[in-house]
């Protein structure tokens, strides 16, 4: 780029000056902007950022390909600058397109100033506020630029006695009169930008870091191209979150599966293709072998029974946010088609890829960005559950058909008829055998009647003792409609041939060792609207009158 520099003239011809001065007064009466602020500053060169091409987020990490162009011929070296502090740099690998030769790759930590620079490199609204306070720095310098030159030519145009150059030197100072205000203008304009640049910089989505990574990659090729950078790096991640949403009336059931994101990679992301993939690349990628018992004769010992109560699951909490129908006012011919957001799901081989449509926005500060990418919906079959020896409630429950193993464990916030009535944990094997529960019912009351426990008497000759217990309960339905119920019962199981145990259910059950749990009982019918229903058990347990009988 050239550069122009304004200098005053220097003559000994007084013809000469007059015809200087009012050439530089034309130029001078002209706007300003017609001066080439080109010609009075030169602009640094600016270094190609690298481009995001795609993101792919597992469990822990994600998997990034980046993009920079080859222009020109020959040997040159491609810098990938600003890169996450938290590359694996062992899986670093360099893709070319064309017939392009690849040297050696350079991977280097960048400190201090270097990473400084970066900051505030991957965001929009920043690089843009600082283009434009550039160029009205660039407007103010050229200004003061031609102040200082009219100032230089007042100058000489007093110390020459001819009239006419006196009239032209007053004319030099009204032009400079009017510069003057235009740089108190400029410098306004300056302040205000920069106050703009600032809010931006303290709001802005780009995280500080305290270093950075830069790859070097030295290519050698004829014609342009383009070299892909492929790495991964840790500190992403993505967790299903799930919305059910149950129409008691219409028996309608609406599942919603959303992907909540967020990374602290050290790196923005702004309007990037992404995929998620459910795979976990922390799990075990190899088989173990099988473990060789070892026989050995040892004392018989009395062993400890350990009561063992597996930990419940503590469902993650995630922000819920309500998805709102849009309704044009337009007919569908006079409006463009709305954009697309529909995901596009990929099973391969028991991995579940779901690629956006959208190019989305993820900043290296934590915030969680969440997407729909899934939604089931179908005809449901609810009934209400009870457990009376543990609860005494009935809950509603409703089928999933339309359920599928792909979807990953997650949080499951649960909707009736419109109402949030909490949350739970989506489970395929559990809720496609148990069903999706969705809170307390009301109007189904649960009664208990009988519970009691009568030990049998232990004669001199009586080798046996007994033990009956009694259980009874009574269920009514408030509801304007039939509904149908299922009451759960845990009938005792013998663990010893010598424990024998006799049961009597009324009515009688529906099916032992319900969903394959050994000893747990069910009854399910239908009870009409405002009718009750009476269910009981009896169960005499005899065992050795001489042994005390363990109930666990």
């Amino acid at each position: 780029m050239r550069a122009y520099f304004l200098t005053a003239p220097v003559s000994s011809d007084k013809n000469y000056s007059k015809k200087t001065s009012k050439l530089v007064l034309k130029q001078l009466m002209t706007p300003l902007s017609l001066v080439s602020l080109a010609a009075l500053s030169v602009s640094p060169a600016q270094a190609v950022m690298s481009s995001v091409e795609q993101v792919t987020i597992y469990q822990g990490l994600a998997s990034v390909t980046r993009t920079l162009p080859i222009s020109g011929k020959g040997e040159q070296t491609l810098i990938f600058s600003c890169l996450s502090p938290s590359i694996d740099q062992d899986s670093v690998s360099v893709q070319v397109l064309g017939n392009v030769n690849v040297g050696e790759v350079s991977i280097e930590a960048l400190s201090g100033e270097q990473a400084a620079q970066c900051q505030y490199q991957g965001d929009a609204k920043v690089q843009a506020q600082q283009a434009t306070l550039a160029d009205i720095n660039a407007e103010l310098e050229a200004a003061r630029l031609a102040k200082a030159y009219l100032q230089n030519l007042t100058k000489v145009t007093q110390i020459s006695t001819d009239g006419t150059l006196a009239n032209n030197a007053r004319d030099l100072e009204t032009q400079a009169a009017s510069i003057n205000k235009r740089i108190l203008n400029i410098q306004q304009r300056q302040a205000r930008a920069q106050d703009i640049l600032n809010q931006l910089m303290a709001g802005s989505l780009t995280s500080t870091s305290n270093s950075v990574t830069q790859v070097s990659v030295r290519t050698a090729s004829r014609m342009p191209s383009s070299v892909k950078l492929h790495y991964q790096v840790r500190g992403a991640g993505w967790e299903p979150t799930y919305q059910a949403r149950l129409n008691t009336e219409s028996k309608q059931l609406s599942i919603t599966a959303s992907a909540v994101i967020a990374q602290q990679t050290g790196e923005n992301w702004t309007n990037v293709p992404v995929t998620l993939s459910t795979i976990n690349p922390n799990q075990n990628t190899t088989s173990q072998l099988p473990r060789v018992p070892l026989l050995s004769l040892y004392e018989e010992r009395q062993n400890e029974l350990v009561r063992y109560t597996p930990a419940a699951m503590e469902a993650t909490p995630v922000v819920v946010s309500a998805r709102d129908s849009y309704s044009g006012g337009e007919s569908a011919t006079n409006t463009a088609p709305l954009p697309s957001f529909t995901v596009n799901s990929q099973n391969k081989n028991g991995i579940t890829e779901y690629r956006l449509p959208q190019r989305i926005s993820i900043p290296s500060d934590g915030r969680r960005v969440r997407t729909v990418i899934d939604e089931q919906s179908g005809n449901s079959k609810l009934w209400l559950r009870s457990t009376p020896s543990v609860e005494q409630t009935a809950y509603w429950y409703a089928s999933a058909p339309f359920l599928t193993p792909a979807w990953v464990d997650g949080s499951l916030q649960l909707y009736r008829d419109d109402n949030y009535v909490g949350q739970s944990r989506y489970s395929y094997q559990s809720l496609k055998e148990q069903g999706i529960g969705f809170g307390v019912d009301p109007n189904m009351l649960v009664k208990q009647l009988t519970d009691e426990d009568k030990q049998g008497d232990k004669g001199v000759f009586n080798r046996l003792q007994t033990l009956t217990t009694k259980q009874a309960y009574q269920f009514t339905n408030q509801h304007n409609r039939g509904m149908r119920l299922q009451v759960l019962s845990a009938q005792p199981v013998s663990r010893d041939d010598s424990i024998k145990v006799i049961a009597t259910h009324t009515p009688p059950v529906t099916k032992q060792d319900w969903n394959d749990s050994k000893g747990i009982v069910a009854w399910e019918f239908d009870l009409p609207s405002k009718q009750s229903q009476v269910v009981q058990s009896t169960y005499q347990i005899s065992y050795p009158a001489d042994k005390k009988l363990n109930t666990n």
